[in-house]
């Protein structure tokens, strides 16, 4: 059995389906694992969830910031963006059972087996692999509850910075933010959630998350959407898959593989 890590598929069925056949991905045998931001942007984002889920425990797919947006939207606490492209799942007869089964993803997923880590974003350099898991679960129990719209109306984008003593919607926010918006960070950890774009074209105060020093998490293998376009390279047990020119894929070995092929169908930003 073959395990492959997918970037950020932003509703381009085409482009995954292209990449299903390049890696020659076999459902009976292969597992699948998704960065989050399956959603959003090209023009078959139905197609893309009912295709995911219908895998069922063939794939482990991860909270991104656009399905947390696509859930705020159907629940009327935010405005749809210009460009967005969510109206044909907002529609669609199995709506509401496709918003349940993303309510349910989480925010981290570790295999001990594989030795790799999924998130969308990153983790915080402060937490704890530990940490790291209990933290998540606060959003995700919430998330996946009855009361999952009070989360959903107090996500925010103002919560920048870690503290223990972090309680109540600020210190959810932050989870939530760290997990799926991080991208560059000042050398404390505050989040910065304006910049992307290549190493070396920051502000010199600051660094993608997983630079910091000291970072609690280093001894971890972890697997992220490069959603900044980091072009990154030479960092042990950090894997980015990009999300801008192709859509990529990682081969779980000891020796990971990373396969790529072109978007058709829309222009990435």
């Amino acid at each position: 059995m073959t395990t492959y890590a997918i970037g950020s598929v932003k509703g381009n069925y085409q482009a995954l389906l292209k990449l299903l056949e390049k890696i020659q991905f076999d459902p009976e045998n292969d597992r699948l694992w998704f960065t989050g931001n399956l959603v959003n942007e090209g023009a078959e984002s139905l197609a893309v969830l009912r295709f995911v889920k219908d895998l069922g425990k063939k794939a482990v797919t991860v909270l991104g910031d656009q399905e947390l947006h696509l859930l705020a939207v159907a629940e009327g606490y935010t405005q749809a963006k210009a460009g967005d492209t969510l109206d044909e799942i907002l529609k669609a007869p199995d709506r509401d059972e496709l918003l349940k089964w993303l309510r349910k993803r989480a925010l981290i997923h570790h295999d001990s087996k594989l030795n790799f880590t999924l998130v969308h974003a990153g983790i915080p350099a402060e937490w704890t692999f530990s940490q790291a898991l209990t933290f998540a679960y606060e959003v995700e129990s919430l998330l996946s509850q009855g009361n999952y719209a009070a989360l959903l109306e107090n996500l925010v984008q103002d919560q920048s910075r870690w503290h223990a003593k972090l309680r109540g919607w600020k210190r959810l926010r932050f989870i939530t933010n760290a997990y799926t918006l991080m991208k560059y960070c000042n050398g404390q950890g505050k989040l910065d959630f304006h910049t992307s774009g290549a190493l070396g074209t920051q502000d010199e105060s600051l660094l993608p998350w997983y630079r910091l020093p000291e970072r609690m998490t280093a001894n971890l293998n972890i697997i992220f959407a490069d959603d900044a376009n980091f072009e990154d390279v030479d960092c042990p047990g950090i894997y980015p898959l990009p999300t801008q020119g192709g859509l990529s894929a990682l081969k779980l070995s000891a020796a990971p593989e990373k396969i790529c092929v072109e978007r058709d169908g829309y222009i990435l930003s």
